[in-house]
């Protein structure tokens, strides 16, 4: 790689990371595009999903306590933690449901799908467990 081509490849990725950054300060200007009610021991819980071109991650919401948890990282059985911010070129939520014990969401990766399970401890909600699975 010539001197050329590598100043125009680091200055083509400074103008992409500028971007990026200055999209992610307006999430809090933008409206969720999916918002799900359920129940999760007792408590009404809120999920909210956004466009994952501006927020890839999503958010759950303890309506009585006015409490929310982002979740961004999301790890597998194995131990590989997954940022969806950086680590992957997109992200899907598909299915997203609540049951009487869990909230349940399966990301597609583009590459492969994580299954996760969301629980609430102490009115407190928990880090996402999640379980790999090649696409079909």
């Amino acid at each position: 790689m010539n001197f050329k081509t590598m100043a125009l490849s680091l200055s083509i990725f400074t103008s992409l990371t500028c971007s990026q950054e200055s999209s992610l300060e307006k999430v809090d200007n933008i409206q969720p595009i999916q918002v799900i009610k359920g129940q999760l021991k007792n408590e009404t819980v809120t999920y909210l999903r956004y466009n994952t071109e501006v927020q890839p991650c999503i958010t759950l919401k303890l309506d009585r306590m006015d409490k929310q948890k982002q979740l961004c990282i999301f790890t597998d059985q194995q131990g590989n933690a997954v940022d969806v911010r950086t680590d992957v070129a997109g992200v899907d939520y598909l299915t997203p449901a609540f049951s009487e014990s869990s909230f349940t969401v399966t990301l597609d990766l583009f590459s492969y799908y994580l299954d996760c399970q969301i629980t609430l401890i102490n009115k407190s909600v928990k880090d996402p467990v999640c379980k790999f699975r090649d696409m079909d």
